[in-house]
């Protein structure tokens, strides 16, 4: 079985179409006492970029929109342009700074940007709507698009809101603080949810807050978004025991993570312009890849990974080990689908499922599961997975929960029975508070690790309830 990425996007980065995120502490408010050190003036626009999120995920808006303001003029085509502009005039809003916001958005949109429906929609630049000009904008941004040669994609609605983690934290009442309204188009914003993140800690006592956002782009949830909330409580700290964050740097085999830096990047922008089905099959040749490698503008580019990858597996696992940056790490984990035998795969990646970025581990689950799925027998031991699942957000969860349904399908029938009843002791209850959610991609695999656990088929919470009381 060849995996790609399947039918919902996880929000890695911001509502204004920055890089993928990366989870760095934040900060309460934004920094202004420390200048951020001036760009060196060989940087490319993709150092710039990702020098300008990783502002934005610090709370640190001015800095922020001078990076992005950077990117911009370094980038050689439009598209790129016009996204690191966007970015700016978020974050250039963001900092209090309207009236940089909207010359930034202008010039956004004189470098062809058209997703007028996003621009609308986008949380960070609602104090621009009030301003003259911003109607001048609008109709820029629609004017572009009358010329695009593809529509963007819609705008999702928020389906559901689910609480998980917390015993203190009542659903309800951080429904109700938070105040999403589902039923409406939604665009995520990191820096807005951090906010949230905030208060959640202060008001509940937790060691850990995250807000997450998944929508979804095929299948019955098509265009569908869901947030869900993930909280640990003070007295359950160890469950954000991680690997120590790496300090150093490591060379970069062959160019093969900067090279999936710029597949990614150039694949996102196909997507976003409905030119990549992502429904396709066989789009690449190992278990695993995001967008695949079916479009003519990404089709030379899978035979290097193919070619150069094995050979550098021990050098991409440096990567992972030593190397600071956090999008060099979560590149590499990518590239070592393509370093060998599912084995070596696996080998390869397993110690790291508990890296320290959250960016990280979602990608070193996901060449795990999709290996994990396309093998015709288990490849590791449940334990593995029993732990991730402990681990705290969503993006670890739903993985793992995925992993765990693949090794058990890959189990003998007399083999998975007898792992059941140690396995129902150890996550039966949490199985069943996955199966209650509203998230597909939580409810639903956990809804099919208990069939495959019980022998049973139960489709509500209620009768799961019902079936794990019978089990003590």
């Amino acid at each position: 079985m060849r995996i790609a990425l399947g039918v919902c996007l996880v929000m890695l980065g911001a509502g204004c179409a920055h890089a993928p995120e990366k989870p760095l502490e934040p900060a309460p408010q934004q920094a202004e006492s420390t200048p951020a050190p001036a760009p060196r003036q060989a940087e490319s626009a993709q150092e710039l970029s990702d020098q300008g999120h990783k502002a934005y995920t610090a709370l640190d808006f001015r800095t922020c929109a001078e990076r992005y303001l950077q990117a911009a003029e370094a980038s050689t085509d439009d598209t790129s342009r016009a996204d690191a502009f966007y970015g700016a005039a978020c974050c250039a809003t963001l900092a209090g700074d309207s009236a940089q916001g909207l010359e930034v958005m202008r010039r956004a949109v004189q470098s062809g940007y058209y997703d007028v429906d996003h621009l609308q929609t986008d949380p960070e630049l609602l104090p621009l709507h009030a301003l003259p000009g911003w109607q001048e904008v609008i109709a820029g941004t629609r004017a572009n698009l009358a010329k695009a040669p593809h529509p963007p994609r819609p705008i999702p609605v928020l389906a559901a809101v689910d609480v998980y983690g917390s015993r203190r934290a009542d659903g309800e009442s951080v429904r109700r603080m938070l105040g999403f309204e589902t039923g409406k188009p939604i665009v995520g914003s990191r820096a807005l949810f951090q906010q949230k993140e905030e208060a959640l800690r202060k008001q509940y006592n937790l060691a850990f807050a995250k807000v997450s956002f998944i929508s979804y782009f095929a299948g019955p949830e098509a265009n569908r978004a869901y947030i869900t909330v993930d909280l640990v409580d003070a007295e359950e700290a160890e469950r954000l025991k991680f690997l120590p964050k790496p300090s150093g740097h490591s060379e970069d085999p062959e160019g093969l993570v900067a090279q999936w830096q710029a597949y990614e990047k150039k694949g996102w922008q196909l997507f976003q312009q409905g030119q990549i089905d992502m429904m396709a099959k066989d789009k690449c040749k190992v278990a695993h890849c995001i967008m695949g490698f079916t479009h003519p503008e990404l089709a030379p580019i899978e035979p290097i990974f193919l070619e150069k990858s094995p050979q550098a597996r021990d050098a991409l696992v440096k990567v992972l080990r030593e190397e600071e940056n956090e999008q060099q790490r979560a590149a590499a984990a990518f590239v070592l689908a393509y370093a060998g035998t599912p084995e070596h795969v696996i080998e390869a990646l397993v110690p790291f499922i508990r890296d320290s970025s959250y960016l990280v581990r979602n990608n070193v689950l996901r060449v795990i599961m999709a290996t994990q799925m396309g093998a015709d027998r288990p490849l590791l031991d449940t334990a593995v997975v029993v732990d991730a699942l402990s681990m705290p957000e969503t993006t670890d969860r739903n993985k793992a929960l995925y992993l765990l349904k693949a090794l058990l399908e890959k189990l003998p029938p007399e083999a998975r029975k007898a792992q059941a009843p140690a396995l129902v002791k150890q996550l039966g209850a949490q199985l069943v508070t996955l199966a209650g959610l509203q998230q597909p991609n939580n409810r639903d695999p956990a809804r099919d690790i208990l069939k495959l656990l019980s022998g049973e088929r139960h489709e509500t919470p209620e009768q799961w309830k019902a079936w794990l009381a019978r089990q003590k």
